[in-house]
């Protein structure tokens, strides 16, 4: 009977073995997840007001090349990014130590960026020049006003 167990526990054993895990590793460059850079541009940018008040920046890039998209990057008023609207119309929320964006919803620019930036009433889009929005963003510190 133990030489019965003993064979049973070996056959057992021996079958476990065979069927084992089978790992894969895989190697890239740090943080390259298959996306494809691209080279943009400041084309416009409009300072957000409500109540009176600037409480953010909208910056619109443009992709060079055939392609041509174009997103749009929503900051505080301290020129903090903190998301962007696609040239979709969806909106998206950065996260912070979170490498997912957080999706907010789909319509305008300026619906997209109240998301954004967690506004519940109106606001308005003002144009504004790169070259002063870049001299806002310096400040008296780095050679501003």
């Amino acid at each position: 009977m133990e030489i019965g167990r003993s064979l049973a526990m070996s056959v057992l054993i021996a079958a476990g073995a065979g069927a084992g895990c089978r790992t894969t590793v895989r190697e890239a460059p740090a943080g390259a997840g298959g996306f494809a850079s691209a080279v943009t541009q400041p084309e416009r940018a409009w300072e957000m007001v409500a109540d009176g008040r600037v409480v953010g920046v909208v910056v619109e890039f443009v992709e060079r090349g055939e392609n041509g998209r174009r997103f749009f990057s929503v900051r505080n008023a301290l020129q903090q990014e903190l998301g962007l609207v696609d040239g979709e119309g969806r909106a998206w929320r950065y996260r912070p130590h979170d490498s997912e964006a957080l999706w907010l919803g789909s319509g305008t620019v300026i619906e997209g960026a109240a998301r954004i930036l967690g506004l519940a009433g109106a606001a308005e889009l003002y144009e504004v020049g790169l070259e002063a929005l870049a001299a806002e963003a310096r400040g008296p510190a780095a050679g501003g006003d």
